[in-house]
């Protein structure tokens, strides 16, 4: 799969004693994001303590959710292959109402919503904010 790579804007840190007081909003609510066959979004973080990605979306065609290594993205994006990740959703059928609720170890990560459909756009709109959390 050649996949292009669409990252939403910026590199989330939690640092400082008020950040890790509150979760930081990744994808906030409502947002929609429309994925053409065989593409995927990624949206990027690097955390310093142990934290929870948490949220609720919905698909329109089906796809696949994971939280990769920015090493394991760019296998991805440019080799076409999954060659390992810290968590997938599998695939997600299509009209489907799905929640994340992910624990994550201090790094860099992207969490990454795949088209696998490589003729059709599916439409990922999300029904609460996709959060990032210390645990």
């Amino acid at each position: 799969m050649a996949a292009a790579i669409v990252l939403i804007a910026g590199v989330y840190v939690l640092t400082s004693p008020t950040a890790r007081a509150s979760a930081v909003v990744l994808v906030p609510y409502h947002t929609v994001y429309s994925i053409s066959g065989g593409q995927l979004n990624a949206v990027d973080f690097t955390i310093q303590t142990t934290s929870v990605v948490n949220g609720t979306f919905t698909n329109t065609l089906g796809i696949i959710v994971y939280i990769f290594t920015p090493e394991e993205l760019v296998n991805l994006t440019l080799k076409g292959q999954v060659t390992g990740y810290q968590w997938t959703s599998g695939v997600i059928a299509n009209l489907t109402v799905d929640s994340i609720d992910v624990t994550v170890t201090p790094g860099a990560w992207d969490l990454t919503f795949v088209n696998p459909n490589l003729f059709n756009t599916t439409i990922v709109g999300f029904w609460s904010n996709v959060t990032l959390s210390p645990s």
